[in-house]
């Protein structure tokens, strides 16, 4: 999603990011990704994150394959990517899903962190796909996570959270309109620039939820020959209670 101005997402929270949500979410997309590696053979000499944020899925990638694309739309995400240590070469790409170019086919492209729910508008949803799969070699894997409408809805709903972290907090507004199926985050930082004194900022986060049969129609439209789905807690069947699934399409 792009906002105008100083309200764009990940612009102030870039430096935060990994405190506040990313460590955390890592550590569970890493444990479900050796998993499913491990489970369909996946095997990959190049791949490519997309949406990579700060860097922490291509970080690990770069331990197990020759060279990794991190592709992200934000360049403060980037910068603090870019500021890491990596196993192998990783190449930083500025693009959005729209337009999303590589300089080559990989056999696996990862997107985490349900940053697919950020597209509001089906028919780009199908058109990133479609990007994904002309990204990919052929038999190439493309493994992604996607927030539900349980999720989108009751999870989230609307409230108000705190969170504190060592030197900033931040707070979430989130309300969640069901005709739109979208659910809006008004995120107000405050990030410690000294002693005594906090930067404050603010941006606006608003997800999508689709329904599993659209994602599963828009992959095979898009020359997925295989696609699976997963709850992501615990990699079992997708239910009513299951709040991100976890998506594995072979091309």
């Amino acid at each position: 999603m792009e906002v105008p101005g100083d309200r764009r997402p990940y612009r102030e929270i870039a430096s935060i990011y990994d405190e506040l949500v990313g460590n955390t979410a890592f550590e569970c997309w890493l444990e479900n990704f050796v998993q499913l590696t491990d489970r369909y053979g996946i095997g990959f000499r190049v791949c490519a994150d997309i949406a990579c944020g700060t860097g922490l899925a291509a970080q690990y990638l770069s331990s197990v394959c020759e060279r990794v694309y991190g592709v992200d739309i934000s360049p403060w995400m980037l910068e603090v990517a870019r500021g890491r240590e990596y196993s192998s070469e990783v190449i930083f790409l500025e693009q959005s899903f729209t337009g999303l170019q590589l300089p080559e086919k990989v056999e696996l492209i990862t997107c985490n962190f349900d940053s697919l729910n950020y597209i509001l508008e089906e028919k780009e949803l199908a058109g990133t796909l479609r990007r994904f799969a002309k990204s990919l070699e052929t038999d190439g894997y493309l493994v992604f996570d996607i927030n539900t409408t349980r999720e989108l809805a009751e999870g989230w709903g609307d409230d108000v959270l705190f969170h504190r972290l060592s030197d900033s907090f931040s707070v979430w507004e989130t309300s969640w309109d069901p005709e739109a199926r979208t659910n809006t985050v008004r995120m107000t930082n405050f990030i410690k620039a000294d002693d005594r004194i906090y930067s404050m900022s603010e941006e606006v986060h608003r997800e999508r939820a689709y329904d599993l049969e659209i994602l599963f129609k828009y992959l095979r439209k898009a020359g997925f020959s295989k696609v699976d789905a997963f709850d992501a807690k615990d990699l079992g069947g997708v239910g009513e209670d299951t709040r991100r699934v976890q998506f594995v399409a072979c091309k």
